[in-house]
């Protein structure tokens, strides 16, 4: 009989991370598997009230295939996108390809000017940075955002990183099966922001888009308890 891997967590590095995103973007593109797809409109909506877009230069920080790009657009506000994935950046390039509200995609943050924007996006970005890009990652978006500019980022709220994580059964590594790297809530969040110069708007947990009949549902299944699984905050430059 082979004998079974022992069990140990995975150790994520850049390479890792770009093949485990490569595969997904291949195995399940074009669904609603994406969170910016399905929850993107609500978002956009949200930050509408609160911040305003209209008239204003938005960035999509690490935008994907261009899900959030996609609703932003679609609400007649013009944007632009950052992706460090080369077939991701190609993929949206395409696909607004003729918007005339649509500002192009940069493949790396120094291809953009200092205080170029007013709004910057971080979609469901934070949770996956290593320990070592946080500080380069907000550091990038207080350059790029000009004075008084505003972040807003979206994260799982108060996740159960092992929970949700899976074993190799190959080679007994334990991970995140959608590498996320931290778990945060309204607090840690806005300590994250402010430890690097941002001042906290908002912070708090939400729905995005349940209808009545799911939030009910969700009520059932918490011993009535409504948890608020999603993350928002927004942070002013």
């Amino acid at each position: 009989m082979a004998r079974v891997a022992d069990t140990h967590d995975v150790v994520w590095t850049p390479e890792k991370i770009a093949a485990t995103w490569d595969f997904y973007s291949e195995s399940r593109a074009g669904g609603i598997w994406y969170f910016s797809s399905h929850a993107g409109r609500w978002i956009v909506k949200q930050v509408e009230r609160d911040v305003g877009l209209r008239g204003k230069r938005i960035l999509d920080f690490g935008c994907g295939r261009g899900d959030l790009l996609a609703h932003l657009l679609e609400r007649g506000v013009a944007a632009q996108g950052l992706e460090f994935s080369e077939e991701s950046a190609r993929t949206s390039r395409e696909r607004f390809a003729g918007n005339a509200l649509f500002r192009g995609v940069a493949a790396a943050p120094d291809e953009l000017g200092d205080a170029s924007f007013d709004v910057v996006f971080l979609v469901e970005v934070i949770e996956h940075l290593l320990d070592e890009q946080i500080e380069p990652t907000l550091d990038e978006v207080r350059r790029l955002l000009a004075p008084g500019g505003v972040v807003v980022a979206t994260s799982p709220n108060a996740e159960d990183l092992r929970a949700e994580s899976v074993r190799c059964p190959d080679c007994g590594g334990v991970f995140h099966q959608f590498q996320h790297q931290r778990s945060l809530d309204p607090r840690s969040i806005a300590q994250l922001f402010e430890s690097h110069g941002f001042t906290t708007q908002k912070s708090e947990g939400v729905y995005w888009g349940l209808t009545p009949y799911a939030v009910v549902r969700t009520w059932l299944r918490n011993p009535g308890r409504l948890p608020r699984p999603h993350l928002f905050y927004v942070g002013r430059r």
